[in-house]
C-alpha cells in the first residue's frame, strides 16, 4: 500500500472523501490499512461524531476517544432511540462526555440532541457552555416543552447561533419570549401561535429561512393585526408544512414578508378550497408572487371517507398551463390520484418534499396533454425514462370503486408498457367496467386483466365483450365471482350472451375465467355458439356455474366444432349422466382437449362408463378429474377397462368417489400395462407393491422398474 496511487493524491481530497464517512469507519478501519492513511486521518480535523446513549456506549467512546481529540471535531449527534425513560440519562450522558475533554471541544460548531429529555438536554447544553456552537438541532421525548424552551432560549444567549432546528417542538402562547435581536439566520419549529409568529418575524431580523412543521396554526380566526402590517421581514425562504391549512391563513402568515423567494407548502386540504386552483395562488399577492423565483408545494386531500366523485384533472390542469406559469416562473404542476392511500394529489414537479416510496398514480402534468400511469419518483422530472418501466399493476382490494377506475382507465387507454393490471376485490361496478372498456380500444399492449370479485353485472360484461371485439393485446380476462353472493353482481345468462358474441371475433384472447357467475342453460347456449366460431381461446374455467345437462349439451356440440380449446373446467356444474353421455360423444372427435375438469357433479357409474367408452379412442386428453362424482365399484370397473388400452392419459383424479377396495383393485391391475403416471382415489384397505402412499391420499404412481 505504500506505493499505492493513493499517495499522489493531495490530503485536502482525501479529507473531502472522509467529509462523507463514518467517524468509527474512519479511525478503527481506514486508520489501519497502511502508513500513508494513518497519516492523513491524523491530519483529518472536521470529525462528525455520532453518540448513542445505551448500555456499553460509555465504553465505545473511551476506546473512540484514545484515537480523537476534542478539537477535531465540528459536529457532535446525541441520540437514545430505545428509553422512554428519563432516569438514568443524566449519567450515561456524563459519562460519554467525561471521555472527552469538553472544555476542549473549539471547533465544535454543530450540536445535535435527538430524541432527548428535558434533564438530560440541561446537563449537555451545560457541559458544551464553552463551544462555539453556530447551529443547534434539538427533538425532544417531552410532551411540553415549555421548560424546553426556556432553556434553550437562555443558553443559546451564549453562543452565536446562526441555525436553530426545534423539530416538531411547538412555540405557543404560554411560551417563553424571544430575547432581542437574535442572530438566527435558520429557524425550525413546530406548531406556531399567529402572535408567536409575528413576534420571531420582529424579535429576528437576520432570519433568512423559516420553517414550520407538522400543524397548523392554532387559531381558529386570526386577525390582520395593524402590528402584523407594520413588520417588514427580510425572510428569504419560507416552508409551511401543516394539515388542514385554511387560505386565509396562508394568505395572512404571507402577510408581513416582502422579500420572499423561496416558498414551500406541505399541506392537506379540502379539495374545494381556492388553493387547488391557479387563480388563488396569482391573485393572492401578484407582487409578491411575482418575486418568488422557486415555489414548491405538496398539497393532498384523503379522499376515503366521502362519496367519491370523478374530479376532471385535465380541466384543472389547464389552469396551471398559463405563460406565468410555464414560461415566466417554469413552474410545473400535476394532478395524480393515488389509488393504496386514495389520495388526490397537486404538486409542482419535479419535488423533493414527497418523502415517499415512488408511488404507484395516476397523473396529469402542466408539461404535456399526456395522462400517465407511473411510478416515478416524485423528485424525478417529467418525461424520465422511469416512466417507461411500468409493467404490472396489482391494485387488488383497494377498495377504487368506478370513480377512481376512471383515473386508472384514462391512463391505460395510451399505455404502452403495462401488460398485467390485478383490479380483483375493488367494488368496480359497470360504470367502472364501461371506463376500462373504452381504455381497451385504444390500449395495444395490455394482456392479462383481472377483474375478479367485483360488481360489473350483465351490463359491465356488455361494454367489455364489446371492446373485445376490437382489442388484439389482450390474452387473459378474469371475471370470475367466487366471492360474490349478490346475484346482481354476477354476469348472469344475459352477460353470457355478450360474451359468447364478443368470442365469436376476439382473435387473441386465450383464457377466460368466469366461475360462480350464476349462468344457467341459456347463457351455456349463447356461450357454445361463441366457442364454436372461437379460434384463439385454450382455456376456459366455468367452475360454480349451474348449466346442467342441458346446458352441457350446448358446450359438448362447441367442442365438436372447436379446434383451440386445451383446458376446460366444469366443477360443480349440476352435470348427471346424460351430462356426460354427451361429452363422451364430443371426445370422441374432439382431437384438442387435453385437461377436462368434472369434480363435485353427479356423473355416477354411467357417466363413467360413457366417458370410460371414450378414453379407449380419444388420443388427446391427458388429465381428467372425476373426484366427487358418485362414481362406485362398477364405475371404476368401466375406467380400468378403458385405461388397459388408453396410452396417453397421465393423471386421473378419482377422490371422495366410493369405488371401495374391488374398484381400487381394477385400478391397479390396469396400471400394470399403462402409462398413467398418477392416479388419485380414496384411501383404501389395500396396496399393491408398486404403489405410493399419500398421508391424505393415495397417490398411484406407476414404478416401471420394480414390476
Amino acid at each position: 500500500m505504500e506505493n499505492s496511487p493513493l499517495a499522489a493524491l493531495p490530503p485536502e481530497l482525501i479529507h473531502r472523501i472522509f467529509d462523507y464517512c463514518d467517524f468509527r469507519t474512519i479511525l478503527l478501519y481506514v486508520r489501519r490499512v497502511c502508513k500513508i492513511l494513518y497519516a492523513m486521518v491524523d491530519s483529518y480535523d472536521r470529525f462528525a461524531v455520532t453518540v448513542a446513549l445505551y448500555a456499553n456506549s460509555t465504553c465505545t467512546m473511551k476506546s473512540v476517544s484514545l484515537n480523537l481529540q476534542s478539537e477535531k471535531i465540528i459536529s457532535l449527534t446525541v441520540y437514545d432511540y430505545k428509553s422512554y425513560n428519563p432516569s438514568g440519562h443524566d449519567i450515561r450522558t456524563k459519562s460519554i462526555l467525561s471521555s472527552f475533554n469538553s472544555a476542549q471541544f473549539t471547533r465544535l460548531g454543530s450540536l445535535s440532541l435527538k430524541n432527548t429529555w428535558d434533564n438530560h438536554l440541561e446537563c449537555l447544553l451545560q457541559s458544551l457552555s464553552d463551544a462555539p456552537l453556530i447551529s443547534l438541532s434539538i427533538t425532544s421525548y417531552e410532551k411540553k416543552y415549555g421548560v424546553t424552551w426556556v432553556m434553550v432560549l437562555k443558553a443559546i444567549t451564549r453562543w452565536n447561533l446562526q441555525k436553530l432546528y426545534m423539530s416538531f417542538i411547538d412555540y405557543l402562547e404560554e411560551h417563553a419570549s424571544w430575547p432581542e435581536q437574535y442572530s438566527l439566520e435558520h429557524l425550525t419549529i413546530g406548531r406556531c401561535a399567529y402572535s408567536k409568529y409575528l413576534h420571531i418575524l420582529h424579535q429576528l431580523p437576520k432570519l433568512r429561512t423559516l420553517v414550520m412543521q407538522n400543524s397548523m396554526i392554532n387559531e381558529k380566526k386570526i386577525p390582520v393585526t395593524s402590528f402584523a402590517s407594520t413588520i417588514s421581514s427580510s425572510l428569504e425562504s419560507v416552508t409551511i408544512e401543516c394539515y388542514s391549512l385554511a387560505s386565509k391563513h396562508l394568505e395572512s402568515l404571507l402577510l408581513p414578508i416582502h422579500s420572499l423567494c423561496h416558498l414551500k407548502l406541505i399541506s392537506t386540504f379540502d379539495l374545494f378550497e381556492p388553493v387547488f386552483h391557479r387563480s388563488y395562488w396569482e391573485q393572492l399577492n401578484c407582487t409578491q408572487m411575482s418575486k418568488i423565483d422557486r415555489f414548491e408545494f405538496f398539497i393532498s386531500f384523503n379522499n376515503q371517507n366521502i362519496d367519491r366523485k370523478f374530479i376532471d384533472f385535465n380541466s384543472l390542469i389547464e389552469a396551471f398551463r398559463t405563460p406565468f406559469w410555464l414560461d415566466e416562473k417554469q413552474w410545473y404542476v400535476a394532478w395524480a390520484y393515488v389509488p393504496r392511500s386514495n389520495e388526490i394529489w397537486l404538486y409542482t414537479v419535479p419535488n423533493v418534499m414527497i418523502d415517499r416510496k415512488s408511488p404507484l398514480r395516476f397523473e396529469i402534468s402542466s408539461i404535456d396533454v399526456t395522462s400517465r400511469l407511473t411510478e416515478r419518483p416524485p423528485n424525478k422530472m417529467i418525461g424520465d425514462a422511469l416512466d417507461q418501466t411500468l409493467t404490472t399493476l396489482e391494485l387488488s382490494q383497494e377498495d377504487i370503486g368506478d370513480a377512481h377506475t376512471q383515473y386508472l382507465a384514462i391512463g391505460l387507454r395510451n399505455n404502452t408498457t403495462l401488460t398485467t393490471m390485478n383490479l380483483s376485490r375493488n367494488q368496480i361496478g359497470y360504470v367502472g367496467a364501461q371506463h376500462l372498456a373504452d381504455a381497451l380500444r385504444y390500449n395495444k399492449t395490455l394482456a392479462i386483466l383481472d377483474l375478479s370479485c367485483n360488481q360489473i353485472g350483465a351490463v359491465g360484461v356488455q361494454h367489455l365483450s364489446e371492446a373485445l371485439r376490437t382489442n388484439n393485446s389482450l390474452t387473459v380476462l378474469d371475471l370470475g365471482s367466487t366471492c360474490l353472493g349478490n346475484k346482481t353482481y354476477k354476469i348472469g345468462d344475459i352477460g353470457a350472451q355478450y360474451l359468447g358474441s364478443a368470442l365469436q371475433d376476439n382473435k387473441t384472447l386465450t383464457v377466460l375465467n368466469i366461475d360462480y357467475n350464476g349462468i344457467e342453460f341459456t347463457g351455456a347456449q349463447h356461450l357454445a355458439a361463441g366457442l364454436r366460431h372461437n379460434t384463439a381461446l385454450t382455456t376456459l374455467n366455468f367452475d360454480g356455474n349451474s348449466i346442467g345437462d342441458v346446458g352441457i349439451q350446448y358446450f359438448a356440440d362447441a367442442l365438436t366444432a372447436n379446434k383451440t380449446l386445451t383446458t376446460v373446467s366444469l366443477y360443480r356444474n349440476d352435470i348427471g349422466k346424460a351430462g356426460a353421455q354427451y361429452l363422451a360423444v364430443a371426445l370422441k372427435n374432439n382431437t384438442t382437449l387435453t385437461t377436462l375438469n368434472l369434480e363435485s357433479n353427479s356423473i355416477g357409474d354411467s357417466g363413467a362408463q360413457y366417458l370410460a367408452d371414450t378414453l379407449c379412442n380419444n388420443m388427446t386428453l391427458t388429465t381428467l378429474n372425476f373426484s366427487d362424482n358418485k362414481i362406485e365399484t362398477i364405475g371404476a370397473q368401466y375406467l380400468a377397462d378403458a385405461l388397459i388400452n388408453n396410452t396417453t392419459l397421465t393423471t386421473l383424479d378419482l377422490d371422495t368417489n366410493e369405488i371401495r377396495a374391488d374398484g381400487a383393485r381394477y385400478i391397479a391391475d390396469a396400471l400394470r400395462n399403462n402409462g398413467v403416471a398418477l392416479i388419485l382415489i380414496p384411501f383404501p384397505s389395500f396396496l399393491p407393491s408398486f404403489l405410493h402412499i399419500d398421508a391424505y391420499y393415495t397417490e398411484y404412481v406407476k414404478q416401471f422398474d420394480r414390476c
